[in-house]
């Protein structure tokens, strides 16, 4: 260290006597003095400018110090020439730079007019280094405790965030719900914890949402099971009734003779029989109205074309319909899926109802409401009205009261279509009421 500072002190020394040259160069003589005094106060140095026949000298270190002898026993000296005006003087004073404790720089003018010797004396840069020296090992310690100090506080920082992430992965890895990382800083550490928390939400989304996918596909697996099962025990029965009737007739037996009444009775049947397959069939077709395409419609047309034959119908019971649209309003959903749906509704109404009963069929607050005149559904049956197949007992058998899938198409298709729906006792009349709510299904 001392030699790089001694080789910095003359680096920085010969500089300011370039420096030093050009502004003696540069200034009227009456202010040359003052500066070779400011450099010589500067670096407590001896300086001798000579320069365009006149000479300045200023001695701080003074010349009398004498310098240690060489090993020979000899003292190095120096011989000054001086010339003012016109005299000429030779001086032989001590060579103060020879000693070990000085350092000189000497620049000759670029105009050739003079030179300038100086000698810095080395003392100030020895007493640094003793100095720095003397307190080398404070600082070191004090430097090193600090250093550790600021380890153990960055490392802290640091690793604390990255154990609690780690706790909370671990919590995610077990698809905890609470599971999530509390982030109080806002560095790449936060950052990574957000994204985190944000990942595993997402996951658990997803998780969610396939368990729901996963959950819907089992209960639809059941429904189809239990479906089938129901609908291969409802086709047995006119099958077999069909079947035993034609071989009575083959065989002649008994009233089986009168062949042409059986014939009607068992084409009567044949003809429920093709009605409850169709039924089946649609029903089946009903979990693919998802991937229909949606259209516009307006609910009050599309009701009034689906009751035209239901009209006929009603008129031949003596039942009467009461209808208000004035509230109808545009739709978007499958067309023929929701057409479906409200014919099944509007057929179990005119099948239901009393002989020279009412149907009210009104627009309420976005709500189609379908209400008939017949004696209330309990809560006992209503609560499996919409199973397959299911049937009430006061007259509602194969004869009159259809084949038990009219209202569990309509559950199926309205579901497919995620569209509400209510079947409860009326609060107007004596009867029923069909409430569809459309209120997510409009179109402002």
């Amino acid at each position: 260290m001392p030699k790089a500072y001694d080789h910095q002190k003359k680096k920085d020394l010969e500089a300011d006597v370039s420096v030093l040259a050009r502004e003696i160069t540069d200034a009227a003589p009456e202010e040359r003095l003052s500066i070779v005094t400011d450099f010589a106060s500067k670096w407590n140095a001896n300086i001798t400018v000579e320069y365009d026949a006149l000479s300045y000298e200023v001695n701080l270190l003074g010349e009398e110090i004498n310098p240690a002898p060489t090993k020979d026993g000899r003292v190095d000296t120096t011989i000054r020439f001086r010339k003012d005006n016109h005299d000429s003087q030779i001086s032989l004073v001590n060579n103060i730079k020879g000693g070990a404790d000085f350092f000189q720089a000497a620049q000759s003018f670029s105009d050739g007019k003079g030179h300038i010797d100086t000698v810095v004396s080395r003392q100030q840069i020895e007493d640094a280094v003793s100095t720095v020296l003397m307190i080398l090992p404070f600082t070191a310690m004090i430097c090193t405790v600090i250093s550790v100090f600021f380890a153990i506080f960055y490392s802290k920082m640091y690793t604390n965030p990255i154990r609690k992430i780690c706790s909370a992965t671990e919590e995610m890895r077990q698809l905890k719900p609470q599971a999530h990382f509390m982030n109080v800083t806002q560095d790449e550490i936060g950052m990574l914890a957000d994204n985190v928390n944000g990942l595993y939400r997402d996951l658990l989304t997803t998780i969610h949402e396939l368990e729901r996918e996963i959950k819907n596909v089992e209960e639809a697996e059941i429904q189809k099971t239990d479906f089938l099962r129901a609908a291969s025990h409802e086709l047995k029965t006119p099958v077999t009734a069909v079947n035993a009737m034609l071989e009575n007739m083959l065989m002649g037996v008994g009233k089986y003779k009168d062949r042409d009444t059986y014939l009607a009775r068992c084409k009567g049947l044949m003809e429920q029989l093709a009605d409850m397959i169709r039924d089946i069939l649609d029903t089946l077709k009903i979990g693919f109205a998802g991937v229909q395409e949606c259209s516009k419609m307006d609910l009050a047309d599309t009701l009034l074309t689906v009751m035209e034959p239901y009209l006929v119908i009603a008129k031949t019971r003596g039942v009467e319909f009461d209808i208000r649209l004035e509230n109808s309003f545009v739709l978007q959903m499958p067309r023929e899926m929701f057409k479906k749906a409200l014919s099944n509704i509007l057929a179990n109404a005119v099948s239901y109802t009393r002989q020279g009963g009412m149907i009210y069929i009104y627009i309420e607050k976005q709500t189609l409401v379908i209400e008939n005149e017949c004696t209330p559904i309990s809560p006992e049956h209503l609560s499996h009205i919409f199973e397959p197949f299911y049937r009430t007992d006061f007259g509602r058998n194969r004869t009159n009261g259809g084949n038990g899938l009219g209202l569990y198409i309509v559950a199926a298709i309205l579901k497919s279509m995620d569209v509400e729906y209510r079947f409860t006792p009326s609060e107007m009349i004596n009867g029923m009421s069909f409430q569809i709510l459309l209120n997510q299904k409009g179109i402002p």
